[in-house]
């Protein structure tokens, strides 16, 4: 891309406080839906800011994760496990092959699965619960509560031993350490092909096992395996958020209180705005593209901002409102098309049973400090909270 005679706005200058609107970027979304930016990692992108013409450019295929020149691909930021999917992926192939690993990866979070899955999800919720409420007041939710639960829920979905739970946390965390490299990624990677062994040898009705019936060989199974913990991982940040939600806003706390049924419209809504430091899903355009009049290139970097597209007056009324009412929230949280998350009906199980039971068992809930007070890390690809202090 041709620099254009303007500075580029960079990213990492842009401010965006927890849990209230991001001046900086808002403003970027009204005065246009395309936006030259300049990335974390130093490289020109473009920031698509405008719901419509985010979900429109995530319908079909005209972006994608895989790069035509990934030695030369534009990086969105310093994280080895960005960059080795940029680098691995088939170009050429890349739609395909998105399709055939969602073939595999879907019936496992069909409905049918869900309902069955819900009373062990249910189960490690209430275990999650009783070691909060033993490590007592104060304790940081997402050491405590958060980080052990999704990985509960994760291992339990995917067929992973609870006895390797322990040993897959750190790895995971050092592997999103942004600046690492690649080799990063194989501590997690060598755990995982172990489980691929263990699996092949005894099948289950598990993800690994059904990875391994699909004919994947063992490296790929562990690549995607690898993924599809690194993504849910991102339910952990939406537990942070929702909690800080729940306890700073008594008005929400307060009907979904006295009236359990509206849960999941709460879901809905905390997870349309947790947007504490923006929800930026890195593509690379394949085709030549035109979006409000702007030209993108073939393999131009784009910067799908859902954040943002979650909170676009366009499409929702009052967005910065918490509103249980809302008739139509067709959020893009879970991304869209191709692109939609699988795991998204486990995440809406999890933050349902994980809110309810949290009130329940502490309806004194409230945060050490005020939401002002808290902070994102600035090393870790998934972003989030860096701690969440709660009392009792």
């Amino acid at each position: 891309m041709s620099s254009p005679p303007e500075q580029l706005p960079s990213l990492a200058a842009l401010s965006s406080p927890v849990l209230q609107p991001a001046p900086d970027w808002r403003a970027l979304q009204e005065s246009r839906a395309v936006v030259r930016v300049r990335t974390y990692a130093g490289d020109d992108a473009w920031l698509i800011t405008r719901y419509a013409e985010i979900k429109e450019l995530l319908m079909g295929s005209r972006v994608g994760r895989a790069h035509p020149d990934p030695a030369n691909a534009p990086q969105f930021i310093n994280s080895a496990i960005l960059d080795e999917a940029t680098g691995q992926s088939d170009y050429a192939n890349e739609i395909a092959d998105h399709h055939q690993l969602r073939a595999v990866l879907t019936p496992y979070f069909s409905r049918k699965r869900m309902a069955a899955l819900e009373p062990a999800v249910s189960a490690l919720v209430d275990e999650a619960v009783d070691a909060l409420e033993s490590h007592g007041p104060p304790a940081d939710l997402m050491t405590v509560f958060a980080n052990p639960l999704s990985m509960a829920v994760l291992c339990e979905l995917i067929g992973i031993p609870a006895e390797e739970r322990d040993e897959l946390g750190p790895l995971l965390a050092a592997a999103s350490m942004l600046g690492g490299d690649a080799e990063g990624l194989a501590p997690l990677e060598a755990v995982i092909e172990r489980l691929v062994t263990l699996r092949r040898q005894d099948p289950r009705d598990d993800m690994i096992s059904g990875a391994c019936a699909a004919g994947l060989p063992d490296a790929e199974i562990a690549n995607v395996i690898a993924g599809v913990i690194f993504g849910g991982r991102g339910v952990v940040n939406h537990l942070a958020f929702g909690v800080a939600r729940l306890c700073s806003d008594h008005e929400l706390r307060a009907a979904v209180t006295a009236d359990p049924g509206l849960m999941p419209a709460a879901v809905e809504e905390m997870v349309r705005t947790a947007s504490a430091g923006g929800v930026i899903m890195p593509h690379y355009a394949r085709e030549d593209l035109d979006v409000d009049g702007v030209r993108i290139q073939t393999g131009d970097l784009v910067l799908l901002d859902l954040a943002l597209a979650n909170t676009d007056r366009r499409v929702f009324e009052e967005p910065d409102r918490i509103d249980l009412t809302r008739t139509s929230n067709q959020h893009l949280t879970f991304s869209f098309g191709i692109w939609h998350c699988v795991g998204a009906p486990l995440a809406r199980m999890e933050l349902r049973l994980a809110f309810s039971a949290l009130l329940r068992r502490f309806p004194e809930l409230r945060l050490v400090h005020p939401v002002s007070e808290l902070s994102t890390p600035d090393d870790q690809l998934a972003g989030g909270l860096s701690a969440l202090p709660v009392a009792w």
